[in-house]
């Protein structure tokens, strides 16, 4: 998996990603920094990114 078909995952249940070096960041749409989570694994990316956008949206793109 790629970062770019994370970050179109992601995107479509509301959550941004952005990449700066090693480190991914994750947030909600307008999310402020107390609610950004930060990893440097894509798979790892993708899970927080589900959790984040809570049970409700992460459904929705499976």
């Amino acid at each position: 998996m790629r970062f770019s078909d994370v970050r179109e995952t992601l995107r479509s249940i509301g959550v941004v990603m952005s990449k700066r070096g090693e480190t991914i960041r994750l947030n909600h749409f307008g999310g402020l920094e107390d609610t950004a989570k930060y990893t440097t694994d894509l798979q790892d990316a993708l899970a927080l990114g589900r959790e984040i956008a809570g049970p409700r949206r992460a459904g929705a793109s499976r």
